[in-house]
């Protein structure tokens, strides 16, 4: 009976486990156009933080650049003594069930920290990286926060821990069918004649 409780717990419980990640190529690589669509998806809303309009937010005490011009960066030039942390956020106005943060491959040469929601969804080296779009997808659909938050820490390849951000892109992707109602009962009944089945044979033994 336990086993079974804890079966349906697990099936009944949030979905936040079902969260995925993933780094892919950005579509529109220059910040002189903003994306139409992500893996065949329609972008609803999309967040510039470059040109044609300044849609984040830029806080921290380290210093920043390129607001307005082609990308939003986030500076931790230790090298040349201008330490310092600092972080962009945003919020879109559209629901939908998953996000991109589109990064540039110019200047990104730090550790950034990502978060939808305020929840963390990974720390990763930026060192390197092109113009990828960091995806998460699984989302509830609601209108999502996102924050990137340079961290001061760089590759040792690298001379500075600068982290730079193109925007946020909002949009919807197709959601993987959800059993119905009848589909766990059947389940639990299947459980729990293996259970009866189980008990019986050790009383019978």
């Amino acid at each position: 009976m336990i086993r079974i409780l804890v079966i349906t717990l697990l099936l009944t419980s949030s979905h936040a486990s079902a969260l995925a990640i993933e780094w892919m190529p950005l579509e529109t690589p220059e910040k002189s156009g903003n994306p139409l669509n992500i893996s065949g998806s329609a972008v609803l809303e999309y967040k510039n933080a470059g040109r044609g309009g300044i849609d984040w937010e830029a806080t921290g005490d380290g210093p920043r650049g390129g607001l307005g011009l082609r990308e939003l960066w986030l500076f931790d030039n230790s090298a040349a003594g201008v330490p310092g942390t600092s972080q962009a956020t945003t919020t879109f106005s559209v629901a939908s069930n998953s996000i991109g943060f589109a990064m540039t491959g110019d200047h990104n040469d730090g550790f950034a920290q990502f978060f939808v929601d305020g929840i963390d969804v990974g720390t990763y080296d930026m060192y390197h990286t092109g113009n990828r779009i960091l995806v998460v997808t699984g989302l509830d659909s609601i209108a999502h926060s996102l924050k990137v938050l340079q961290l001061g820490l760089h590759n040792p390849l690298s001379t500075k821990g600068d982290v730079a951000i193109f925007g946020g892109a909002a949009f919807n992707t197709i959601a993987a069918a959800i059993p119905e109602p009848g589909t766990y009962a059947m389940l639990l009944a299947g459980l729990g004649l293996l259970s009866f089945v189980t008990r019986f044979r050790k009383q019978s033994v």
